[in-house]
């Protein structure tokens, strides 16, 4: 295949895992055993809570990831959801797992088990091929639940590809310094994971005394070199989410002050059930947002300002009313 594909198309390099949910009056506390009023097993992990979000979406997705002989009907389930699964290696490790308690109000707890998920086979089966070698998609989205050798070899050997990251959980310092944020176009945060982006770039801690706005934060991490091109995404939970997109946003004068976009959270309908996977549900759809537009849709040129704020009003949506 000698070019990308006409339709766009999402390649999801992440987890994969058993999430086992326990449903609980309240979250245990230290020392306390109590009993779950409810059990069941679910496909879990972001990167799958991700793709699979991007076909309820309506998009296409290819999974690759990694998976042991105990977690089989995981991908089964993956496949029946309408996403492509030739990229799913089974190894030799135990599936990666989530134990997961759920409370009445809809409050979690989570305890991650890796497992397969740090596995590198995918990368040594890539190396084996023509140098550079990665599968051709329009779009490429990755978190941090996987090996960050895997994720960066996924954003170092992608051509002409839309990089989506979701730096969740947060990176070490470490990481973050040497990762190669000049190939991502968009990036999905919370308040906490800018802040902690920010503090790992610029060698300090914010200051409790004197605290910023969320607006003031995400002003600064764009400022920084490893951002400056970066469209970032920044989730509020209750307050919605907020948008800088440079293109449009970046003050074209050192008077002027930079521009943002803010759409506040959707009215719930109904009781809460369950808060895991909203921000990967958020996520998937948003993905899905941008692959509307063609493979190769540019922002500014393909993509207006009211077409983002239109997506992001689905996002916002869909991650709070969504089971």
């Amino acid at each position: 295949m000698s070019s990308i594909k006409s339709q766009a198309s999402c390649t999801v390099r992440g987890s994969i895992n058993n999430d086992e949910y326990f449903y609980v009056n309240h979250i245990a506390r230290p020392g306390e055993t109590i009993s779950s009023h409810g059990h069941e097993s679910r496909v879990g992990g972001k990167g799958a809570n991700q793709a699979v979000a991007i076909v309820r979406a309506g998009g296409i997705a290819e999974f690759y990831g990694t998976i042991g002989k105990d977690g089989l009907w995981v991908k089964d389930r993956m496949m029946n959801y309408g996403i492509d699964v030739k990229g799913i290696i089974i190894s030799e490790e135990h599936i990666g797992r989530a134990i997961i308690q759920v409370d009445d109000n809809g409050e979690n707890s989570i305890i991650l088990f890796p497992g397969a998920n740090h596995s590198e086979l995918h990368e040594k089966q890539f190396m084996q091929q023509p140098e550079g070698s990665f599968p051709l998609t329009s779009h490429l989205l990755v978190q941090n639940e996987i090996h960050m050798r895997s994720t960066c070899y996924a954003l170092n050997n992608s051509r002409n590809t839309t990089v989506i990251v979701n730096p969740s959980p947060l990176p070490s310092t470490s990481d973050i310094l040497e990762f190669p944020w000049d190939k991502v176009e968009w990036l999905i945060v919370n308040e906490a994971e800018a802040a902690g982006l920010y503090e790992s770039i610029l060698g300090h801690r914010i200051k409790e005394s004197m605290p910023m706005s969320t607006q003031e934060l995400i002003s600064l991490l764009s400022a920084q070199p490893s951002f400056e091109g970066t469209n970032i995404i920044c989730t509020l939970g209750s307050d919605g989410v907020l948008a800088f997109i440079p293109t449009f946003h970046r003050p074209r004068s050192a008077s002027e002050a930079p521009s943002f976009m803010h759409l506040p959270a959707a009215k719930l309908q109904g009781e809460v059930q369950d808060t895991t996977g909203a921000g990967d549900c958020f996520t998937g759809y948003f993905v899905q947002g941008l692959m509307q537009y063609g493979p190769h849709a540019k922002v500014g040129k393909d993509i207006k300002e009211q077409d983002i704020a239109k997506i992001l009003k689905t996002c916002v949506y869909v991650s709070r009313a969504l089971p």
